[in-house]
Formats: C-alpha cells, structure tokens, sequence
C-alpha cells in the first residue's frame, strides 16, 4: 500500500554530489560519508548500494545503526562516532560491545573509563577492537580535552585487546565566511598529533591539479601560511619523526564546509554529510559547489472547497481570507516534518504553480490558498519540497523560512513518508524504483 506521501531520492543527484566531493581530494585522501539518521532523514537502506560504490568508510551515531549496515552487507569500515559505553549497562553495554567489536566497527573513545570496558569486551569476544580517539579542540562539546590527549593514547596503547587506527576532531564553525577559529582549531589539532606522538602518514593538501580554482580560496591563503608556521606541521609530503615506529594513522577533521573551502584540512580523511546529499552548508560559504538536492517530496490534494471572503482557518483561526477563495487540503503536517512554524509563510506547487499555506500547520494536514490555481482538483499532485534549491519550497529556502538549518528539515522526515530512489525526478525514463520497507 502506497503513502500519502512520496519522498523522491535521486540516486543521479547523489552519485554526483559524491563525485564532485571527491574530486576536492588529493590523492588517497579517504572519503568517509555521515549516514546517520536514517542518512540524514533520506533513507539509508535505499542509499546505501550507491554509497557503498562511491565512499571509502561510512560514519554512524549509534550502535543499531552500525550492526544494520553490516546487516545489509556493507563491508567497507564504518565509524561510530557516539561512545558505545553510555548505551547501557552491564548485559546491555556488554552485549552492545561485543556486537560492535565483532562486526569490525571503529570505536569512539574520549575517556579512560571507555578504554577500560572496551579492552575488556574485545577479551570476551576474543577478538581486537579498531578504535579512533576524538580530541575536543575548541568546539566544547565531545571529545577528551586536548592537553590530555597524550595520557589517553598512551592508555589506549598500553592495551593489547585495542588497534588504535583513528585521531580525529570536528570543527564548530567551518561554515562561516570567517574561518579563523576553524584554523585555531586546526593548529590545536597539529599540536595534539605532536604532543602524542602519532605516527602520521603523508598527508597533502589537494594540488591545483586535483580540484578547480574557485573565487574566494585567495581569502583564507594568508591565515593558512600562519597556522601551518604556527603548528609546526607543515602540510604535504612531510612524515612524521616517529613514522616507521607504527603502522600510520588516520587523522580527520573536515566536515562538509571544511572539505569545500579549506582543502588543508583534508588530512588523511574527510567527513562529509549535508553535502554529500545536496545542501550547502551554509550561505557564507567561500565556495559554492554545484551540490544537487537528493530530495522530492510529493503529496497530493486530498479535498478541495470554497472559502467565502472573511472565513477563517485551522486551528486558532489565525488566517483570515480576504477575498472569496479556493482552498486546498494537503495531507502533510508537522508528524511528517513539515514544521508548524512555517504556519502562513511557506508554499508548496501545484499544476506549475506556488500555492501558500494558509492557517495553523497541523499534525498531518495543511490548508492551501488555490484561488489562484483555479483548475486544481482532488487528487493533482502537490509538490511539498522542490528540489531545486532557487525554489522558496525547496530544503534549504525552508531551512530559512523556518530560521533553522537544512539538516533539521530533512531529518525531521517522518515514518509516514514513502521514501522511492529514482534515477531522475518527476518519474520520467530511466526511473530505477525501490522503495524503503516501512517508509
């Protein structure tokens, strides 16, 4: 049985996203794309064929979602970047462990108290758990504080049943015009990898030759220049002192906005999410890549009456019509994603045409203004959210429209919405159909 709704998912929008991210990358630069909630609210299962061909590791939040995708086949790593020691207690934490451990999944830790109960699950399993260490370098939220970074690897190091294959960080504000606390961060990052002594491989920013010039990459050379004097790690080319004591490392830091507009970031593996599925991650970005939206989402008129002129509508009553008006009902609210402060503010398009909400956004109904679209009829097709990012229904002019981001707008996409992977929007020729059991 079909939905009332249809999120359609573009798998030509997200192979191309995907390979213009990586052409950003120097060579051997690893591409490790976020696909964690339910890949952003898009549909992991339906995406998950195509980035499996494109991307060299996934990363995860919770335990259910890593054990899933090795579920579903995937065999390229997959990071979980929460720690798997806060998912329970005793059997619980432990069962969680050694799940995790046995699928081969990269492991977070920020404290010793992890070291120790990971340590202890690999003995149970018998097995070496592959695990990253996540440094806090000036976004003050997870991660062990940098200036005791060194103790934890040593920790980490001193256990037998622990690989550590991973050191990494994330930034706070990569997506600001202004990026010097993301190269502040940066630094402090350079400094951890010095102060612990981690075995590092050749990392280099991408070379002209490997990604296109574009306007504004001039803005950030001089800072550039300073943080890498600065850290006294100078990118490219350059290994570390103790490089043939250990097996080199993986070093990441850069999010989508990093890996768009500060190539030296890129280290040894970046981490996009939001771009990878078409949105920029922000309005200030230095550069604007030709991302394409993944996302349709489709509805489609479910009844369709007159107002008369000083009718009012929805719940509170708060729109009031001002001429003899054609309204009609969408089965779309706020239990869908579709948020209630886009209440007499937002759009949707019907029969080539944009029609605005009119009265409170409801749970699962939204009331639109046709009068101007006057041969619309019950059952025409409404488009909700375009792909197209000019479009004021699109994901990102939402993003705005709410004062929110576009993560929230796709991630808020609810259960009821049929999720359909087609290689074109519109359901034109070449359309490959699968369609995400359960939405």
């Amino acid at each position: 049985m079909e939905s009332y709704l249809t999120a359609e998912i573009s798998a030509a929008a997200l192979r191309h996203n995907l390979k213009l991210l990586r052409r950003r990358l120097a060579p051997g630069v690893k591409l490790c794309v976020a696909a964690k909630a339910n890949a952003y609210g898009h549909g992991l299962q339906l995406l998950l064929d195509i980035l499996a061909e494109h991307v060299d590791a996934l990363g995860v939040a919770t335990p259910e979602e890593a054990v899933s995708l090795r579920h579903h086949g995937l065999r390229k790593p997959i990071l979980m970047f929460f720690s798997a020691c806060a998912y329970g207690e005793g059997a619980e934490l432990h069962d969680a462990l050694a799940q995790l451990i046995a699928n081969d999944v990269w492991l977070t830790l920020v404290s010793h108290p992890e070291v120790r109960l990971v340590a202890e699950a690999a003995r149970r399993v018998d097995a070496t758990a592959q695990v990253h260490v996540k440094v806090d370098t000036g976004m003050g939220r997870s991660g062990v504080p940098a200036e005791l970074a060194p103790a934890l690897i040593e920790a980490v190091r001193a256990e037998p049943r622990l690989r550590l294959v991973g050191f990494y960080t994330h930034f706070a504000i990569a997506e600001a015009a202004d990026k010097a606390h993301t190269l502040e961060q940066l630094a402090r990052f350079r400094r951890a990898i010095a102060d612990c002594r981690l075995p590092i491989a050749d990392w280099a920013s991408p070379k002209p030759e490997n990604r296109n010039p574009e306007p504004g990459d001039s803005r950030v050379e001089a800072a550039e220049a300073a943080e890498r004097r600065e850290s006294g790690l100078e990118i490219g080319n350059r290994k570390s002192e103790i490089g043939n004591q250990r097996p080199p490392l993986l070093l990441h830091a850069a999010n989508s906005a990093a890996l768009i507009d500060l190539p030296q970031t890129h280290l040894g593996m970046v981490r996009p999410g939001i771009a990878a599925y078409g949105y920029q991650p922000s309005d200030e970005m230095l550069v604007k890549l030709p991302l394409q939206p993944i996302l349709r989402l489709t509805g489609r008129l479910m009844q369709v009456r007159d107002a008369p002129a000083g009718s009012r509508c929805g719940y509170g009553l708060r729109y009031t019509f001002t001429r003899p008006s054609r309204i009609g009902l969408v089965p779309v609210g706020y239990a869908d994603g579709y948020l209630r402060c886009l209440t007499n503010r937002s759009v949707m398009r019907v029969r080539g045409q944009l029609a605005p909400t009119r009265g409170t956004i409801s749970m699962d109904q939204t009331i639109l203004d046709l009068t101007d679209v006057p041969s619309a009829a019950v059952g025409d097709e409404v488009e909700i959210i375009s792909p197209n990012p000019a479009d004021p229904h699109s994901v990102e002019g939402l993003a705005r429209l709410a004062g929110t981001i576009p993560y929230e707008v796709t991630c808020r996409l609810g259960d009821r919405v049929r999720r359909k992977l087609v290689n074109s929007f519109g359901g034109r020729a070449g359309e490959e159909e699968q369609v995400a059991p359960g939405g």
